[in-house]
C-alpha cells in the first residue's frame, strides 16, 4: 500500500496527484480524507470496483455507494437531471457536506446506481478533492472507511489496520473538527425536497414544506 501525507509539498504536488489519479484510473481502492470522515473508495465509473469495496467493507452487494466530486463536470458524469429544487440547494450549500439524491445516468455501475435509478452525490469542499479535480474530473465512490457496522473516524491512527491492508493507497490528512458529522442527505428529485438524514448542514424546514 502506498501512503501519502496531505497537503503535499509544492515539489511533490504534481507527482502525488498523478499517483492518486493513476491508482483510481486503474481500479484501485483508496482511503482518503473528506470534510467529514475518512472515506474508502475509488473511481465511481469503474464497473468492477463496487464489488471489491463491498467485500472489503463486508457490506451487502445490492446496497449502492454514494459518490463525491470536486467539480460540476465530474458530477455531470453521474447525474442526468437537475431539478430546480436541486439547483437551489447546490447554489446555497455546495461545495459542502450535503449529499443529494438525484436521477442517475443509465449506464452507471450498479455499485452507485440505485434500483430506482438514483445516485447519491455531493460536491466536496475538501482541498484534496479540489486538487484532484484540476487534474481529472473523476467522481469518486465515497463511503466511510470502516467495516460495515463500525464507527467512522476522522483520525488516521484510528483506521482499522485490517481494512487498510486491503487497499492500494492511503492519503493522510486528519480532520481537525473535534466533532465531525456525516453529510446531510436530501432527496432532491421531488419538490419539495425530502430530508433523508440530518447531518453536518442544517437545512431550514421551510424548504421541505413549501
Amino acid at each position: 500500500m502506498i501512503t501519502l501525507n496531505y497537503p503535499f509539498s509544492r515539489a511533490r504536488q504534481a507527482e502525488s496527484l498523478k499517483i492518486i489519479d493513476s491508482v483510481c484510473q486503474s481500479g484501485g481502492v483508496i482511503v482518503y480524507p473528506t470534510e467529514t470522515f475518512y472515506a474508502i473508495g475509488g473511481n465511481a465509473l469503474d464497473h468492477d470496483l463496487g464489488q471489491r469495496l463491498s467485500e472489503i467493507k463486508k457490506r451487502p452487494h445490492d446496497k449502492p455507494f454514494p459518490s463525491l466530486a470536486g467539480s460540476r463536470q465530474a458530477l455531470d458524469k453521474l447525474v442526468c437531471d437537475w431539478p430546480e429544487p436541486a439547483l437551489q440547494l447546490c447554489d446555497k450549500y455546495w461545495p459542502g457536506a450535503l449529499t443529494l439524491v438525484l436521477k442517475g445516468l443509465k449506464n452507471l455501475p450498479p455499485a452507485i446506481l440505485g434500483k430506482d435509478g438514483s445516485v447519491a452525490v455531493r460536491w466536496s469542499p475538501h482541498p484534496l478533492i479540489n486538487d484532484l479535480a484540476k487534474l481529472s474530473h473523476l467522481p469518486l465512490i465515497s463511503t466511510s472507511a470502516n467495516f460495515s457496522g463500525q464507527t467512522p473516524t476522522s483520525k488516521a491512527d484510528q483506521l482499522d489496520p485490517q481494512l487498510l491492508a486491503t487497499t492500494d493507497l492511503l492519503i493522510i490528512a486528519d480532520n481537525q473538527n473535534p466533532d465531525p458529522q456525516p453529510s446531510t442527505i436530501i432527496d432532491a428529485r421531488v419538490d419539495p425536497p425530502r430530508l433523508i438524514r440530518p447531518g453536518a448542514i442544517e437545512i431550514p424546514e421551510v424548504l421541505f414544506n413549501h
